[in-house]
């Protein structure tokens, strides 16, 4: 039984799909309507046959890992190094892609690493005919909210893409700032809020501000009933976030600075932190998320979870974390903006809401075939 466990072989399958509308952030433009925008399926099948799936999405916009790096690293370095290795053992398969790609200013390569991880949980998973979620340690809630997102080139696009949230049944709006300078961010906030009513609203400022408008933003935010200030400073910025954690009235949660749990230990030390975001590619997968959000919890810290506008394996995938550890709303936007073709059945039925997918693994069933037949080329 253990030697049916190994790992086999692992294959990479980079696909493109069409942004439906305009998604930016304050590091740039991440997606353009109609342009194809790349995901890099991973592919990860054990000895005795079992099989598994997962997802990195490439975003330069965001962090340093591009289509050309994933696959080249998936291919050249992690698929070679985790071969063998049975899918239990997630410590040693992230030992084994840590000696592979070494940790240096980051965990080294986690986008790619992720997809291998879940992968692996998803064909462990359905090994043993039991979720993804119960290897995560528990279910503590089976329902969902999604956030609607509300990132547009010009404040004055705010009301109709706010509309847009609530006729698809919306019920959480998570507004991109940082882009339009202060007083144009607050009038983004001010534009949602006058339409969305008394629901819940929350901000990201994707690394856009300084301390000193940081500071006045969180003021201004909170005269708008913003429940939630993410990522609004560069950088691991202890101190920064310390003063800024100490002045807010709005929480201040953190994800891009938060690249490992031994970042978060820093950051609670430090008094730096309200809300940790987790984020199942930011953190190498499934393994190491889950450290990171039982550190969080332990600390007293609250937990929110968002995502890379994954396809529905990918939310698949965060819906299974935050089953585990009650975390609601999710900011797991993939739903707003790319279809997912390649699922027998989608995770995402419409609206605001999704369930926890049932059966095995991740719960979701690809289409190899649809995978096989709709891969692209990478030049590297």
């Amino acid at each position: 039984m253990v030697g049916l466990m190994k790992i086999a072989r692992v294959e990479v399958f980079p696909l493109e799909f069409p942004f439906r509308s305009a998604f930016l952030i304050a590091g740039g433009v991440a997606g353009r309507p109609g342009e194809p925008s790349v995901r890099v399926l991973v592919r990860l099948e054990t000895e005795g046959g079992a099989v598994g799936w997962g997802e990195a999405t490439p975003t330069p916009r965001w962090t340093y890992e591009t289509t050309e790096s994933i696959v080249s690293t998936l291919r050249k370095y992690l698929a070679p190094a985790v071969k063998g290795i049975e899918i239990w053992n997630f410590d040693a398969l992230h030992r084994a892609m840590d000696r592979a790609i070494s940790p240096g200013v980051t965990t080294g390569s986690p986008l790619a690493k992720s997809a291998i991880d879940v992968a692996a949980h998803d064909a462990l998973g359905r090994a043993l005919g039991v979720p993804v979620h119960q290897l995560l340690g528990g279910r503590r809630r089976e329902e969902f909210q999604l956030s609607w997102m509300i990132s547009v080139s010009e404040p004055a696009g705010a009301q109709r893409l706010a509309e847009e949230g609530l006729e698809a049944g919306y019920e959480v709006f998570d507004v991109k700032v940082g882009m339009h300078g202060e007083a144009g961010d607050l009038e983004l906030v001010r534009a949602t809020r006058a339409v969305v009513g008394d629901r819940v609203v929350q901000v990201d400022a994707n690394r856009g501000y300084s301390l000193a408008a940081a500071r006045r933003q969180a003021a201004r935010f909170a005269d708008h009933g913003v429940t939630l200030f993410e990522q609004p400073l560069d950088g691991f910025n202890l101190s920064g976030y310390r003063a800024l954690c100490a002045a807010s009235a709005v929480e201040i949660g953190i994800d891009e600075s938060l690249r490992s749990t031994a970042d978060l230990i820093e950051y609670v030390r430090a008094d730096a932190i309200h809300v940790a975001v987790a984020k199942v590619q930011r953190n190498s997968g499934l393994y190491r998320s889950r450290q990171l959000c039982e550190t969080a919890q332990a600390a007293g810290l609250g937990l929110s979870l968002s995502g890379l506008t994954e396809t529905d394996l990918g939310l698949a995938a965060g819906l299974h974390l935050a089953a585990a550890f009650d975390i609601s709303p999710l900011q797991l936007n993939g739903p707003q903006y790319i279809e997912t073709p390649f699922l027998a059945e989608r995770v995402w039925r419409g609206g605001g809401t999704v369930r926890l997918p049932d059966g095995p693994g991740l719960g979701v069933d690809v289409d190899e075939g649809w995978v096989r037949s709709h891969a692209v080329e990478v030049s590297l």
